[in-house]
């Protein structure tokens, strides 16, 4: 009887541990797997970040990632970690970012490791903002990501990023972006060549 018992009492113990060890990993990578939200065109954003309404989810992964997030009506942000080819963003890699004008007083582009912290490198070029990039008589813009500066256009540094993803944050948007994300005319992410190979 006491064996029967002992074996009851490990079962259950070892039960338990299993569940939570389960809902620890879970949990670790739900709140570990980015920003989340809706999908524009290759971002991912969450009309919610930075707000009262925002889940307990959404609020870990805001404190894990360290984006201090604004309401939206101060700022909107918007992650993503491939090409438009549907491709990882990788540090060995450069890619042309295009777009046109932004809804909002002011926008950047910022390049996150892996381990959601800035690329441990000395470039002093981890993002791009509206005030370096060049628009064309239509205002359209392009920037450059990659581990080596290019010649005349706006960089941000991939050095040291691994495999990476960036981080476009448009601040004071307008009402009609506020509404609706839908609107905005999110830039474009092209693989131009991995080390020197297209």
């Amino acid at each position: 009887m006491a064996d029967t018992r002992q074996l009851t009492s490990w079962a259950i113990a070892a039960t338990i541990a299993s569940g939570l060890i389960v809902g620890l990993l879970s949990g670790w990578s739900a709140i570990t797997r980015g920003m989340g939200g809706e999908n524009y065109n290759g971002w991912s954003g969450s009309s919610v970040t930075g707000s009262a309404d925002a889940d307990p989810w959404l609020r870990a992964r805001v404190a894990v990632s360290g984006l201090l997030a604004l309401n939206k009506s101060q700022a909107i942000y918007f992650t993503r970690k491939t090409d438009d080819a549907g491709d990882p963003l990788r540090e060995e890699c450069s890619y042309r970012v295009t777009g046109g004008a932004l809804p909002g007083q002011w926008w950047s582009v910022t390049v996150y490791a892996a381990d959601n912290y800035l690329p441990l490198n000395d470039d002093d070029a981890l993002s791009f903002d509206a005030t370096e990039v060049k628009p064309d008589a239509s205002g359209q813009w392009s920037a450059i990501l990659a581990p080596v500066r290019p010649e005349g256009t706006a960089w941000a540094s991939t050095r040291k990023a691994g495999a990476y993803d960036i981080t476009l944050r448009i601040y004071q948007p307008n009402e009609q972006a506020q509404a609706d994300f839908a609107t905005i005319p999110m830039p474009k992410v092209t693989k131009l060549n991995c080390g020197g190979k297209a």
